[in-house]
Order: structure tokens, then C-alpha cells, then sequence
């Protein structure tokens, strides 16, 4: 069932007996759980038909029984079981075991009067298992999984609305690419900016965004190859410096312009075979913005070049490691091959 579909259900007081939550937007699982609480049991007896349990705590038989209880002093319960791994691949983080046949028989008649929601951070479930199957004919199953494109760009502008901000798409895009695609961070940002900009004026404007919002160490990398390969060297090595200043290790920003130089070469090798952004992105697992961004930086190497690079960066880390060259020095020099590989350089 969709999001949407079941919200409106439970704004209806159509409550479903069994709840599957699973996916790693945490944020938007949060809200509806919040949402779920607000609806189906009274403010003032939340304590009292509200119930959470961490499954790899406490066993699911347990769970179960609590779901069976009466509510107390109300029309309906809630039982909120975390943690439910068993749906998923995934090993056991405890040596506790789970009576699964027990849900089962649950899921046969389960009672009208509770509502179960099994939750679980994961992006998929495990479909071989028979309880799988079971549950997606018995219970209502609501994946939470992180917004892309469109959806991630509405998603910003319209809880910029209900900040009383006025955020267009331009603002919102610049956003999403100072913070990234976690909900959770970007409504910390979006607070901060209802904050910054007070009752004076609600519009949120790129200096605004400058101001408050904090850049990534992702986002120096990017901004820092993006200089070096545009031969803008000065502002490269701000960057480089501005990054050593606020104390980031330079083994980790070695890595990171590692994994910068593999995005680039996976994109130079895959894009002319006629994959569009939004397959590249999700061949690579990233953001497709960072695809776009990638493809023209791209453009100023060969393929020989970026593996060349690559192996500069492999003989960088061990030279470092093996205490054979300054950290700062080594960084410093492979900037300056970066500059004189690309083609703005030459």
C-alpha cells in the first residue's frame, strides 16, 4: 500500500491489525509512527496503550501477548516492535530466539482492537521466508526508502512551507547539495534557516544557505576536484587548507578524492554506452546531481588518465602509511598531477 493510501486510512480510523515498516529513511518512519500514535490512541492514554520493544531485547512471544491485551480506558493499543530482523537476511545481533510460527498464528485472527507495527532499517525484506509471503497478504506493508529527484526536491520545498518559508526549487536544489539527501539533516537545516531568517523576510535566498548551512567534507572533495580539473589551483588548495584547518585527517580526504577518482572512471566508462543519469545513479548508489556533476568533470580526462590517477592515489596512501612522505606534502603534490593531467591544464 502506499504511504499516502495508508495515511488516509488512519486519518479515517481504519486501522489495520498488523503494520510492516521497514527502509532506511528513518526520518520519514519516524514521523508515521508519530502520526500512527496520534490517531489510533488518546493523548491522554498513551502511556497506558502505547507499548515499544527492541526485538533483538525481547522475544517475540512476548511482543504478541502484549498485542492480545485489552486496551485500557481506550478504543484501541498499540504495540511498536524495533528492530524486527527477523524479517530480513540479516544474523541475529543477539542469541535471542524468535518464535516466528507464534506471529503466524497471530496474523490468523488478529485482534481489531491492536494495532502491530513491526519495524526494521533495512531496504528490503528477506521474500524466501514463508512469514514474508504471510505478511504481505495479512498486514500493511509501507517501505521507507530514501527520496530521489522530484520527490526529494518536493519533499524540501513543501517542509519549507510548513516552516511558514518561502523556498524556491533553484534554493532547494542548492540545499539538498550543501547537505545531502537525509531527511533528517536537511529539516535540522531548514529549522536553523526559520531561525536565521526570523519575522522580517520568509524567503529563503542562497546567501541565506551560505550562511547557516555547514558544507560537507563530501561536498569540499567534490568542490575541490571540480577546481583542480577547471585549473582554478588557488581556490583548490583553499579548500585543501580550509579542510586541514577544521582538523579532518588527511588519510580520510586521500580516501575520499579516491572514491571521487572511481566515480569519475566508472562514469567515463559507462555513460557513453548510453545509461541515462538516473541509471548511472543507481548503478553507483548516488545521488544523480553527483552523476551530472561527475560527467562534466569527466570531460577533462581520458580513461588513461583517471587510472593513472587512481594508481597515483594507491602509491600516495602506502608512501604515507609507510611514513616515506609528509600527509599534507603528499596531497599537496598529487593536486598539482591532478592539474597538470587534466585538460583545462594543458
Amino acid at each position: 500500500m502506499p504511504l499516502r493510501a495508508a495515511v488516509q486510512a488512519i486519518k479515517q480510523k481504519q486501522f489495520a491489525p498488523v503494520y510492516v515498516l521497514y527502509g532506511t529513511e528513518t526520518f520519514l518512519m519516524d514521523e508515521f509512527v508519530s502520526f500512527a500514535k496520534s490517531e489510533m490512541v488518546p493523548a491522554d492514554s498513551l502511556d497506558l496503550n502505547v507499548s515499544h520493544y527492541d526485538c533483538a531485547e525481547v522475544p517475540l512471544k512476548a511482543v504478541l501477548e502484549d498485542a492480545e491485551t485489552l486496551p485500557f480506558l481506550a478504543e484501541h493499543r498499540l504495540v511498536i516492535a524495533s528492530n524486527a530482523y527477523f524479517l530480513t537476511g540479516a544474523r541475529p545481533p543477539s542469541k535471542l530466539e524468535h518464535d516466528l510460527g507464534a506471529l503466524e498464528r497471530y496474523l490468523e485472527t488478529p485482534p481489531a482492537y491492536t494495532s502491530l507495527l513491526l519495524r526494521v532499517e533495512a531496504d528490503k525484506l528477506d521474500e524466501r521466508k514463508k512469514l514474508i509471503k504471510t505478511l504481505k497478504q495479512k498486514a500493511v506493508m509501507l517501505p521507507f526508502l530514501p527520496l530521489r529527484d522530484h520527490d526529494l526536491l518536493s519533499w524540501v520545498q513543501r517542509r519549507a512551507r510548513k516552516l511558514d518559508l518561502t523556498m524556491e526549487r533553484d534554493q532547494a536544489q542548492h540545499l539538498i547539495e550543501r547537505v545531502g539527501s537525509d531527511l533528517r539533516l536537511l529539516h535540522n537545516e531548514l529549522e536553523k534557516l526559520s531561525l536565521y531568517l526570523g519575522a522580517a523576510s520568509r524567503t529563503v535566498t542562497e546567501e541565506a544557505i551560505e550562511q547557516v548551512t555547514p558544507r560537507t567534507l563530501e561536498l569540499d572533495v567534490f568542490r575541490l576536484v571540480d577546481a583542480v580539473v577547471a585549473g582554478r589551483l588557488p581556490e583548490a588548495f583553499r579548500t585543501l587548507y580550509d579542510c586541514l584547518l577544521t582538523g579532518e585527517e588527511p588519510l580520510k580526504l586521500l580516501a575520499l578524492l579516491a572514491r571521487q577518482f572511481r566515480l569519475l572512471l566508472h562514469v567515463k566508462l559507462w555513460a557513453p554506452r548510453g545509461y541515462s543519469q538516473q541509471q548511472l545513479a543507481g548503478m553507483l548508489k548516488v545521488h544523480p546531481f553527483v552523476v551530472k556533476k561527475a560527467i562534466e568533470q569527466t570531460r577533462c580526462f581520458d580513461e588513461a588518465s583517471l587510472r593513472h590517477l587512481l594508481g597515483l592515489l594507491a602509491e600516495e596512501d602506502f608512501r604515507i602509511k609507510s611514513g616515506q612522505v609528509d600527509k599534507q606534502l603528499a596531497l599537496e603534490l598529487f593536486m598539482t598531477r591532478v592539474a597538470a593531467l587534466s585538460k583545462p591544464a594543458r
